[in-house]
């Protein structure tokens, strides 16, 4: 005992508000997360109460010396929930948009404004190019970061969401004074308090002294059935303890008195909520992905620059021009339009989804669920409807199901049957409000909602006003209650309960039109079917009754409940109800697809192995009865290697009786495994797990606010079925991205090399930084977003989930930077020869021209056929020949558009069915055209009105690559030459 109390003598001190460990702010929060993972290990609701009255220093009379919880008030804080230490707005901010591709775009506008800045210090007349590609690029970054700063600043509200189920006042007594309006954060540990039906508990309490009390644990367990706590003996659990009531815990019956162990982040509904706030989600493989790339980009960026920095001084440039050519090449290579289209593209998806019942708060996790390993599913309405139904009926010798066509037949013709349903009526505390909602009890519920069917049960309750009542208690585990008959004038005695407390209590049972005595075969018979039912994963009640004698007892007859003073056994036994939380219609196919797509589906519930090990047998996660069981007591005792090993080599397994600690576990073990691992839940107790999941899934319907709060996918159906979609559209949009990264990276080729040979060889420049920009935050980008809409492939839920299959792979490189970009590059040089030829400058004598070229003072300058040009007359050329150029990347842009359609079909099987992408190719051109005509608009840019024919030299290439690609993908389909393109370009 003294060990256990000590520990938590130092969590709790951990958790003053002083911070006593003298601990960095962030420091502290990274240790109370520890500490927080652990299990509640604490004997305080297994000693005698009056130990724990001397340990708490407290007194159940008096309650409290308002001076002792002052003292304790001050040392050990309110009773609320402290909000993890977080990120300021400014600092998330400033996070947000420093994070990911971003780095890499701020790095390329902090190159593009220092390239100015050095222009406007050597050259009286500098260009302004670099100025604004700079500034476009900053615009970038801030829409994409303040983009991500509003998703991650929700996120940042958890706590808030768990604070507002904390009651504002409760009933407590200090000083012998009993104060029906104490503050909730005011109380302490060793506070006596009072709650009755309606009542939210105010901190986690043991209970003194109870009647009829019965609390709602959903909070904390996801199982919405009020459970009886009363002053007993706990078990080695504290969450599973019947002496305990739980901060957040609803009271439905009776009321209680009881004493608080726990207050504040220290109560069970505080370490959810403590574990929910402080846990960080786990890396998206989006941007994993996005983050090995940008190192990719970074190196081959880095390796350009030193090579170019090397030729440079090598060819005798100064300096200052290196530098300018070194930034210039290193923003080359920055593909700014990639950020902005994968942001556009997955928004477009979750647009899409929500039409599809799906609402995605975090849109990388769209793509997260297309790489989904495992997922990790609660029970309780996710998998069930969440609706107790009764679903068996047994009396003697015969079970009905409800579901049978001639049921309402035999319920008419069979006596038993119809004193089963006036019992059933009768023996429940379930009401019925005059809008016709029944409210109470999960199973009375369902029993009233299912005898509405065959009869009134407000109508037999008006017949059999009740008398008095002995609740449902988990000692005797029957209910009993008396009923007035008003037509006979008599007493009926009513009882339900556990099967085996009431077979034990009767000693006939109802068989048709009679009573039979009770014998050993039927009481094996009564066990046989109470087992069969259990073994489905339904609840079995047992209903008796009895008529009281009128000479014994007398209408002016008194009962007694406390010393009962009418016969509890030798009753008649009517029959047994089964009732079941039935799984949804469409998850077992659900199961089935999601499995058959390579994604494990586990179980993890609060509820009972042999109802979760049914349920999971009857949906599919078990496709055997020997399927795996590990209970939460069995999770307490392994280390973290058994449970990793318990993973490996059970590959169908079920967890039930799990607290949101052990289901945060059982999340960590599978990513331990290296799977990416979905998490669906709709509790408070969820949170913890959905938190710290690669995709937390909410449900919309019966979902709580915390879980919706904390989840990254809110199925608005809250059907598993919905996942399945995800799961596809996350494939899809995986593979899209793909096509959409490639096209992207197509147009990288022609923009970096004509400035290799600017800088190389020496020629007026190709293409300009304005038009680089046209390009990529321009012509390119509806046609890169428009990729997003392209259908899945045939085999998308057909092949395992991805492990291996990078966003940017070498072989995607290989095809981009050694196949298309470069035929992409000879068109765009073609353009840019003929037209400089056609004006009098052969290729021959542009290579060695630039330094004449660019020089403002002179202004003889002789092309091929002796004719001279003036320095404006040659920069009029130059923007003639880059808006050439310009056309022939948009041009071949285009039909790579058309190439990225498909990865592995020919376009003549595809089709041009995407008419988001038809239309984005025609906005392309017009886009083109109006940069190279509109005047203003072609200043800017440094175009220049082309003539008609100049726009049909890139054609040829156009159709080279159409060919090529469709070569290459006939030899992908069909591995001709050793399988060489399936090796080197299928990405």
């Amino acid at each position: 005992m003294n060990s256990r109390t000590s520990s938590l003598s130092s969590i709790s001190d951990l958790f003053r508000p002083n911070n006593p460990k003298g601990l960095r702010s962030r420091d502290l929060s990274s240790t109370r997360l520890s500490a927080l993972k652990k299990e509640i290990k604490t004997d305080t609701h297994l000693i005698p109460l009056k130990d724990l009255y001397t340990l708490l220093g407290t007194d159940p009379v008096n309650g409290l010396s308002s001076q002792k919880a002052q003292e304790l008030l001050d040392y050990y804080g309110l009773n609320t929930l402290t909000p993890p230490t977080h990120y300021t707005v400014p600092k998330l901010l400033l996070k947000s948009l420093c994070t990911g591709f971003s780095i890499l775009i701020w790095l390329g506008a902090i190159l593009c404004l220092s390239a100015y800045l050095i222009e406007l210090s050597t050259k009286p007349d500098p260009s302004t190019d670099n100025l604004y590609l700079g500034c476009v690029l900053i615009a970038v970054d801030l829409i994409c970061g303040i983009f991500s700063f509003f998703q991650n600043y929700k996120s940042s509200k958890i706590m808030k969401t768990f604070n507002s189920m904390i009651p504002m006042h409760t009933t407590c007594l200090r000083d012998g004074i009993l104060n029906r309006n104490t503050e909730v954060r005011d109380l302490v540990k060793g506070d006596i308090i009072y709650v009755e039906i309606g009542d939210v508990i105010p901190a986690d309490i043991r209970i003194i002294e109870s009647r009829g009390f019965k609390v709602d644990n959903s909070s904390l367990t996801g199982e919405c059935i009020a459970v009886p706590r009363h002053n007993t003996d706990g078990t080695a659990n504290i969450l599973e303890s019947p002496n305990v009531a739980f901060f957040s815990s609803l009271c439905v019956e009776g009321w209680a008195k009881g004493v608080v162990l726990f207050s504040g982040d220290l109560t069970a509904l505080g370490r959810v909520a403590g574990l929910a706030a402080r846990l960080q989600p786990a890396p998206s493989p989006l941007s994993r992905e996005i983050r090995r790339f940008m190192r990719c980009m970074s190196t081959c960026a880095l390796a350009l620059g030193i090579f170019i920095a090397s030729a440079s001084m090598i060819l005798g440039y100064p300096f200052m021009q290196t530098s300018i050519f070194v930034i210039g090449i290193v923003v080359a290579n920055i593909p700014e339009g990639l950020q902005p289209t994968i942001t556009a593209s997955l928004t477009l998806t979750a647009k899409r989804m929500v039409t599809r019942n799906c609402l995605v708060k975090n849109l990388e996790a769209i793509e997260a669920l297309g790489a989904c390993t495992t997922i990790c599913s609660d029970k309780t309405g996710t998998l069930t409807e969440n609706k107790m139904c009764v679903r068996h009926i047994w009396t003697w010798n015969k079970t009905y199901s409800i579901l049978d066509k001639e049921f309402e037949n035999f319920l008419q013709n069979d006596q038993a049957l119809n004193s089963l349903k006036i019992c059933g009526a009768l023996c429940s505390n379930a009401t019925v409000v005059k809008s016709g909602v029944i409210r109470g009890d999960a199973s009375e519920k369902a029993i009233l909602n299912f005898l509405f069917n065959y009869c009134d049960p407000v109508t037999i309750r008006k017949r059999y006003p009740k008398i008095v009542e002995i609740p449902f208690n988990s000692v005797n585990k029957y209910q009993i209650s008396i009923h007035l008959d008003e037509v006979k004038s008599t007493y009926l005695l009513v009882m339900k309960g556990a099967p085996e407390c009431i077979l034990s209590r009767c000693v006939t049972i109802a068989f048709n039109n009679k009573s039979i005595s009770m014998t050993e075969d039927i009481k094996q018979a009564v066990n046989t079917t109470t087992e069969n039912l259990a073994n489905t994963g339904e609840r079995i009640l047992a209903f008796a009754d009895c008529d009281l004698d009128s000479n014994e007892y007398p209408l002016n007859y008194t009962f007694d409940t406390e010393n009962p003073n009418f016969p509890v056994d030798k009753l008649r036994f009517l029959g047994l109800i089964g009732l079941k939380d039935p799984p949804r219609e469409q998850v077992r196919s659900a199961i089935e697809r999601v499995r058959a797509a390579g994604v494990r589906v586990m179980m993890v519930t609060g509820d009972h192995p042999a109802t979760a090990r049914a349920v999971a047998i009857e949906v599919g996660i078990a496709t055997t009865p020997s399927c795996h069981i590990v209970t939460g007591i069995e999770l307490r005792n392994m280390t973290p290697d058994l449970l990793y090993l318990t993973l490996a080599k059970h590959y169908e397994i079920v967890f039930a009786r799990t607290s949101p600690t052990q289901k945060l576990q059982i999340v960590e073990a599978c990513q331990k495994q290296g799977g990416v691992v979905a998490v669906t839940g709709d509790g408070v107790n969820d949170a913890p797990a959905l938190r710290r999941a690669d995709i937390g899934i909410s449900m919309g319907i019966a979902g709580s606010q915390v879980s919706k709060q904390t989840a990254d996918i809110i199925l608005m159906d809250d059907n598993f079925a919905t996942i399945v979609t995800g799961i596809e559209e996350g494939r899809k949009i995986f593979d899209n991205l793909k096509k959409s990264v490639c096209y992207i990276l197509i147009s990288n080729v022609p923009e970096i090399l004509p400035v290799l040979m600017f800088i190389l060889f020496s020629i007026p420049l190709p293409l300009g930084v304005m038009t680089i920009l046209c390009v990529d935050l321009g012509t390119d980008m509806w046609p890169a977003v428009s990729l997003s809409h392209e259908q899945a492939e045939q085999d998308v839920m057909a092949r395992p989930p991805r492990t291996s299959d990078p966003l940017v792979s070498s072989r995607m490189l290989r095809l981009v930077y050694l196949h298309l970009g470069l035929i992409e590059f000879a068109a765009g040089m073609f353009a840019y020869f003929i037209v400089m030829a056609e004006h009098g400058f052969y290729p021959s004598q542009l290579f060695g021209i630039r330094q004449q070229w660019d020089n403002v003072a002179v202004t003889d300058v002789e092309d091929s056929l002796g004719q001279e040009w003036t320095y404006a007359e040659r920069k009029e050329l130059e923007r003639a020949c880059q808006a050439t150029y310009f056309v022939a990347v948009v041009v071949t842009q285009m039909m790579n558009c058309i190439i990225c359609k498909t990865r592995y079909n020919s376009i003549f099987h595809v089709g041009m069915k995407n008419n988001v992408l038809n239309i984005g190719l025609i906005f392309e051109l017009i886009l083109a055209c109006m940069v190279c005509y509109i005047p203003g608009v072609n200043t800017f840019f440094k175009t220049y009105p082309l003539r008609l024919r100049w726009w049909f030299l890139a054609l040829p290439f156009a159709a080279l690559m159409f060919i090529f690609d469709e070569f290459r993908k006939h030899c992908i389909r069909n591995h001709m030459f050793g399988g060489w393109f399936n090796k080197f370009t299928f990405y």
